[in-house]
């Protein structure tokens, strides 16, 4: 079984490796489970056979090798136990979705924030084009609702001018291999690059914008929130120094993770030795996990 972390423990520390994931009943109850299936079962309908079948054969194949997005992981640092395997075996069976939510909202926020004059032009003609699609009835019903989230992200970004004011974006390379960590590929892409200096040395950071649906706003929540946001940011401090060479010198305070519809931008810790090592070891533990999920 999954081993909780302890208060003031790494996530290394609490690992345990499984011989076998899957739990199994006492084998009384399995036998007589059994019987009671092997007595009440019917012969089915060559139809319901039929429909069966076909649920079977639609089922999302299985990914061979462990692969998992940046947020899953990051949600996987901060939940229990039977999450943690919840997450694994989504990773492993991932389903299509019918549409990508946010996809369309990406590129009009990153060339508001790479704008230095921050013009809000683009958020103006992208929320035009949304409020358009979310009223159009001929657009189904996720769309519509896509399109009205979407006007809240332009909305709360406009609302972090304050924040982000600061930070000097730019364009990020438009592709991006995946994070290799541990054995385990983690899909992660800066959404920008974050130009700055110190003492007469050009730096470089990694910014990645989180475009999730709120959720409840307790003590508890906030501070899950900021766990994974610092965990995001840490990726994208390790995408940065794996996968995007630059002249630049990188640096941990030009990681962020962008909250967009919390309004909140999480930098890299300046120390984050212990949360690298906790990642590498959680991606350790999930290709352990992964033929067995």
């Amino acid at each position: 079984m999954l081993i909780p972390c302890s208060p003031g423990r790494s996530f290394a520390s609490n690992i345990k490796y499984p011989q076998n994931p899957r739990c199994s009943a006492p084998e009384s109850i399995i036998v007589s489970r059994a019987r009671v299936a092997m007595c009440t079962l019917l012969p089915l309908p060559r139809l319901a056979l039929a429909r069966i079948s076909s649920m079977a054969h639609s089922s999302p194949p299985a990914r061979q090798a462990p692969r998992i997005s940046a947020n899953d992981l990051a949600l996987f640092m901060v939940s229990s136990d039977t999450a943690r395997l919840g997450i694994v075996r989504r990773s492993k069976f991932p389903q299509k979705p019918p549409i990508i939510r946010y996809r369309d909202v990406r590129t009009p926020v990153c060339n508001y924030l790479a704008d230095r004059l921050r013009s809000v032009n683009p958020l103006v003609q992208a929320e035009a084009m949304f409020r358009q699609r979310a009223n159009d009835p001929s657009m189904s019903s996720l769309r519509q609702d896509d399109a009205r989230q979407c006007i809240e992200v332009l909305r709360a970004i406009q609302g972090m001018g304050n924040q982000l004011g600061a930070f000097d974006f730019h364009s990020a390379p438009p592709s991006q291999p995946a994070l290799d960590l541990a054995g385990v590929e983690v899909s992660i892409r800066a959404d920008l690059l974050v130009y700055g200096s110190s003492r007469g040395k050009d730096q470089i950071g990694a910014a990645v914008l989180r475009l999730t649906q709120s959720d409840a706003d307790t003590d508890a929540a906030r501070s899950r929130r900021q766990d994974m946001g610092h965990y995001v940011a840490t990726l994208a401090r390790m995408h940065l120094d794996a996968n995007i060479p630059s002249s630049r010198e990188p640096t941990n305070r030009l990681c962020l993770s962008i909250d967009v519809q919390h309004g909140e931008a999480f930098p890299c810790p300046a120390s984050n030795t212990r949360r690298r090592n906790d990642l590498e070891s959680a991606c350790r533990f999930i290709a352990a996990l992964w033929p067995g999920a």
